[in-house]
Parts: C-alpha cells; sequence; structure tokens
C-alpha cells in the first residue's frame, strides 16, 4: 500500500525536490552577484572621487560623509546607494567617507554591521583593486600583499568585518 502510494507520488516527490535545489542554487547565485556587484560599486566610488577630488589643490579633503549628499546630487555614487542622502553599502551599513595624508588619499569605510556573511565579505574583499591600502577587521593589504581567499576567509572571520579602502 505504501509502496504504491510512493510510485504514484514518485514524480511530484522528485519535482520538489528538484524546485527546492532550484531555489537554493537561485538564491545563492543572487547572493554572489550582490556581492560582486558590491565590489565593483565600491569601485566606481573609487573612480569617481579620483575624477572629483585627485586634481584639486586641496585633494581628497571634501571627501567625507558630512558632503555625501552633495556628491550624491552630483551623480558621485550609484543611485541605488544613497538613501535620504545618507550612502549605504549592500549589507545596509552607512558608508564613511573621508580623506587621510593631508588629503591625498580618499577613504571609503564599510560594512562591519553584522549582516554580512563570511563568504560575502570574501567576495568584495578579493573583488577590490586599486587600492593603496584595504583594512578588513585586524588585516591589512596593500598592492604587494592583496588578498587571497583564505586570507580574505581569515580576515572576515565572525561576519562583522568593517572594511577600509584607501585610494589615491
Amino acid at each position: 500500500m505504501m509502496r504504491d502510494w510512493i510510485l504514484e507520488n514518485a514524480s511530484i516527490i522528485v519535482g520538489l525536490i528538484l524546485l527546492a535545489l532550484a531555489g537554493s542554487i537561485i538564491a545563492v547565485g543572487f547572493s554572489t552577484a550582490r556581492t560582486s556587484g558590491l565590489a565593483s560599486e565600491i569601485t566606481l566610488i573609487e573612480s569617481s572621487a579620483r575624477g572629483g577630488f585627485a586634481q584639486s589643490n586641496q585633494g581628497y579633503a571634501n571627501f567625507t560623509t558630512a558632503n555625501a549628499a552633495d556628491l550624491a546630487t552630483g551623480g558621485m555614487f550609484p543611485q541605488n546607494m544613497v538613501r535620504n542622502g545618507v550612502l549605504y553599502d549592500d549589507w545596509g551599513n552607512a558608508i564613511q567617507l573621508s580623506s587621510a595624508n593631508n588629503g591625498t588619499n580618499g577613504v571609503i569605510a564599510f560594512g562591519g554591521g553584522g549582516s554580512e556573511s563570511v563568504d560575502s565579505c570574501k567576495t568584495v574583499v578579493t573583488g577590490l583593486k586599486d587600492y593603496v591600502s584595504l583594512v578588513v577587521a585586524n588585516s591589512t593589504f596593500t598592492q604587494s600583499t592583496q588578498p587571497d581567499a583564505l586570507s580574505a576567509e581569515q580576515a572576515c572571520a565572525g561576519g562583522t568585518a568593517t572594511i577600509a579602502l584607501t585610494f589615491q
């Protein structure tokens, strides 16, 4: 009796299993695409800041969180990252902007709110390029010591890593 029921409903059971599997694959793909997108968005902000500040007499001195609303109005950031004049990362954390070394460097700090997974943090960290330094929690990377998958995962451990990218 049970065997007959299983045979009669096998195609439904297999279909439900395949549907669940497809949903899981789509969710993982969406998460990876979103975090890869964050690395691209941070790179875009870095590029826009270079174009807007690097050649000025003050350098990056006005590249600050306090000026984020005005910079957003000027098109410095991807529109999907700006809400009510505040810049947010894909994990929902406010992004902090500042300058370093007397305005010769710009700094973009993000993450750290606990909503990023180690895997998504690792994807972002290994996707960032062209920086003076990249500080992830207590680990510092440079152009000569870029993170690989293992060092990025170790830096992102705990899922609460703040990431600070310094660029010129």
